[in-house]
């Protein structure tokens, strides 16, 4: 059985939380290290060399092009494939074999998926009339439960990945993308078989987010320990730790998607002789003394955030008064979010290479105060928010970076707006969605408007804000690197009427397509993700971790 079962694993910059994942798999699993192919992305001062010593027989394949190295590893896989990141942990006892031996049974099962069980509630209805399994419809309410594509821990069949693959016309740039392939609003169409299934009794696997490695996607992940990639690089390499995989695997989880409190570490034992014992311990302690600033800035800075510290800082209008504004004047808008900052900051994203020209101009456009034209900048992510949503929530305590960046390169005699006004049902837990809705609906109703954004972005809406509009025209642009493109892209937006309001959907080049409209005589707004947002909000999607994470991956 082993050779009909490849597993395909990817890490990037997390050798400590690799090892994890390895002997988390082997000790739980039939799993057998000739098996395991591991996909991994060289990052700077990062070293994998003692990872592969501890694990000889893994065949470690160093990324060259994400999506050709995949490809390949594909062709060449078994029957079965079962994807993992190096960020899960495995818990409880599985097998494999039988996995795939219920596939082979059970041709109306996509997958098998390690991570969910009956400990992740709430749980679908349960078609598998075998006593140890869980199976059903994937097209169902329950979070978790509606989500079949997944790169954690679940088996698939083959011949349904390389289909998949092969029918995909989006360049696929790392995991995320991967990942994004399958959307809510396509999976119905791409994926055929309607049942998913996993052990009935509890989940044989965490997700332990506690560090992020592609910057290219907004996820969420706990930072209140200090575990970004290079700290533990030191503990793993310089110091000896693992992860302590007989305590996580003690831990009862009831989600899939844990934090800091399952970070487990586990000290080597080895001998020592009395000298080279102080040394190390010297530059252990010397190692902990020079991270300690960094540990206390960390946390201090969180502290000042979730007592409003920055509060004061910039003066930026909250969602309700940045709706009022709107209601009672007539301006252009353009908003900034962790991607604009992340392009000032000289970072690619999804939906945009980096671009010289392209940062200089949205750092000059941050601090542009014209009448008749408005910037946005997040409202929660200088003042703390009691009703966001948990992934939200999370979010917002770990943006240091993007508050320190603020507060340098943002005016303090500006008023903002807020840049979550065209995202509220992503942002908040808790709000009134009926009114706000009605609202900004009400800002649209019998207005002829152009909307201006990447190819197909809004084919898979079912519910179409714009409806309400007297007239729409659409002036269409490429959905990934639209800046690349920017002049053309400014020459078809000039041929719209100037009566026309325009509605802009391109990431960051919407900021500064907005303001040259906004110079030439239009009112644009930067809408960013209203359409799909409207879209979930009418389709009462779930709000989980998971469903918010896909919902800001590229279209």
């Amino acid at each position: 059985m082993n050779k009909e079962i490849s597993i395909i694993v990817f890490s990037k910059g997390r050798p400590l939380q690799m090892h994890a994942y390895l002997e988390s798999l082997l000790k739980f699993s039939d799993a057998e290290q000739e098996m395991i192919q591991v996909l991994y992305c060289e990052t700077e001062k990062i070293r994998y060399e003692k990872l592969m010593q501890n694990f000889p027989r893994v065949q470690w394949i160093k990324e060259c092009k994400f999506e050709t190295d995949l490809r390949k590893l594909i062709a060449n896989a078994g029957k079965y494939i079962m994807f993992g990141c190096d960020d899960v942990v495995f818990t409880r006892k599985f097998s494999l074999a039988q996995a795939a031996q219920y596939l082979q049974e059970h041709s109306q099962v996509f997958g098998y998926s390690m991570r969910l069980g009956e400990n992740i509630k709430p749980v679908p209805v349960n078609l598998s009339e075998d006593a140890a399994v869980l199976e059903w419809k994937w097209d169902c309410e329950e979070p978790h439960y509606n989500y079949p594509w997944e790169l954690d821990c679940t088996l698939y069949r083959s011949e349904d990945v390389l289909r998949m693959l092969e029918e995909e016309e989006n360049p696929i740039k790392n995991p995320n993308y991967y990942e994004a392939m399958i959307t809510p609003d396509n999976r119905s169409k791409r994926i055929t078989r309607p049942n998913m299934a996993c052990n009935k009794k509890s989940g044989c696997a965490v997700v332990i987010t506690v560090n992020r490695v592609q910057e290219t996607h907004q996820n969420g992940y706990d930072d209140s320990m200090l575990t970004d990639i290079y700290s533990l690089d030191r503990l793993y390499n310089d110091e000896d730790n693992t992860l302590d995989i007989e305590k996580i695997s003690a831990m009862d989880n009831s989600v899939i998607h844990v934090g800091a409190e399952y970070f487990q570490l586990h000290k080597a034992a080895k001998g020592y002789s009395k000298k080279k014992l102080i040394r190390k311990r010297i530059k252990t302690i010397s190692g902990k003394l020079m991270r300690f600033p960094k540990r206390v800035y960390r946390h201090m800075e969180r502290r000042r955030y979730e007592r409003g510290g920055y509060a004061k800082r910039l003066d930026i209008l909250n969602t309700e008064d940045t709706l009022k504004l709107m209601e009672s004047e007539a301006f252009s808008f353009l908003r900034y979010g962790d991607g604009e900052i992340a392009i000032m900051n000289g970072e690619s994203i999804p939906f945009q290479e980096y671009d010289e020209r392209l940062a200089k101009r949205l750092k000059k456009l941050l601090k542009t105060d014209k009448k008749g034209l408005r910037i946005g900048i997040p409202y929660y992510y200088m003042t703390p928010v009691k009703n966001l949503n948990d992934f939200v929530s999370k979010f917002a305590k770990s943006l240091a970076a993007q508050r320190k960046f603020l507060c340098k390169y943002c005016r303090q005699d500006i008023t903002y707006i807020d840049t979550a006004i065209t995202q509220v049902y992503q942002t908040y837990k808790k709000y009134d969605f009926k009114d706000y809705y009605q609202r900004m609906q009400n800002l649209l109703k019998n207005r002829s408007i152009t909307i201006i954004c990447g190819e197909g972005v809004l084919d898979r809406l079912e519910y179409k804000a714009f409806d309400v509009c007297k007239a729409v025209t659409f002036v269409t642009a490429p959905s990934m690197n639209a800046y690349a493109d920017y002049e053309d892209i400014l020459n078809a937006a000039l041929k719209t009427d100037k009566k026309n309001l325009v509605c802009v959907i391109l990431g960051p080049t919407a900021k500064v397509l907005v303001y040259d409209l906004y110079k030439r005589g239009y009112q644009a707004w930067d809408l960013g993700h209203y359409f799909k947002d409207y879209d979930s909000y009418m389709k009462k999607r779930p709000r989980t971790d998971a469903e918010i994470t896909q919902f800001y991956k590229p279209d």
